[in-house]
């Protein structure tokens, strides 16, 4: 098969719609869990060919807006959860936007209702089944994080005037007293936490 003969499949609507789906599911994979590269790397690569493929194609530029915006909200959702009232108005946007991509009444220019249909399906159930497990995790990692540290007593083990080393949890922190001068050997308890630095008080 030629370069340019392969190149032709990605004009066709149906198989320029799947690119876009799959770029715009890597990119929110990336998002979802930054560092892994191979969400962006697949993602990319598809809104590339899709791109290609919309150049020759008679693309209705409201239904690639409202295909963008279905994504944002998804992403969106998954950045700061609002229990899906932003992932429910994504899939409207993803419908409406899926079902208007393509202008024209030829037959070889219509996009599959069916392909339609099973996307928007499977990117609801995608997220119903993915959305609450970002949620957890996100939740987790601040139960886990430096953050776990507050109302956590430990010890001074330098003056703080006010700032020193404390012990807390197994291991030394650089602190800040609320209160004045703090003695080494005396306990105490975290209040806050600025970055890695803890805001502590005399525990009494």
């Amino acid at each position: 098969m030629s370069l340019n003969l392969l190149l032709e499949n990605f004009k066709d609507p149906n198989i320029v719609y799947v690119l876009l789906i799959i770029g715009f599911y890597g990119i929110i994979f990336e998002l979802a869990t930054p560092g892994t590269s191979i969400g962006g790397i697949i993602g990319g690569i598809s809104l590339i060919l899709a791109i290609y493929g919309m150049s020759s194609l008679p693309v209705n530029y409201a239904g690639i807006i409202l295909m963008i915006a279905a994504f944002i909200l998804f992403v969106l959702d998954l950045k700061m959860p609002t229990h899906g009232i932003l992932t429910f108005g994504g899939i409207v946007a993803l419908t409406i936007g899926s079902l208007v991509l393509f202008k024209g009444g030829e037959t070889f220019l219509q996009l599959s209702k069916a392909l339609v249909a099973t996307t928007v399906i499977t990117t609801t159930g995608l997220l119903a089944f993915i959305l609450p497990m970002i949620i957890k995790s996100q939740k987790r990692k601040a139960s886990s994080g430096v953050e776990s540290l507050i109302s956590a007593t430990g010890e001074a083990k330098t003056d703080l005037t006010p700032k020193g080393i404390v012990h807390v949890s197994g291991e030394d922190w650089y602190a800040e007293s609320l209160e004045g001068i703090i003695k080494s050997g005396e306990k105490i308890k975290v209040v806050s936490v600025d970055g890695l630095v803890l805001k502590i008080k005399k525990e009494r």
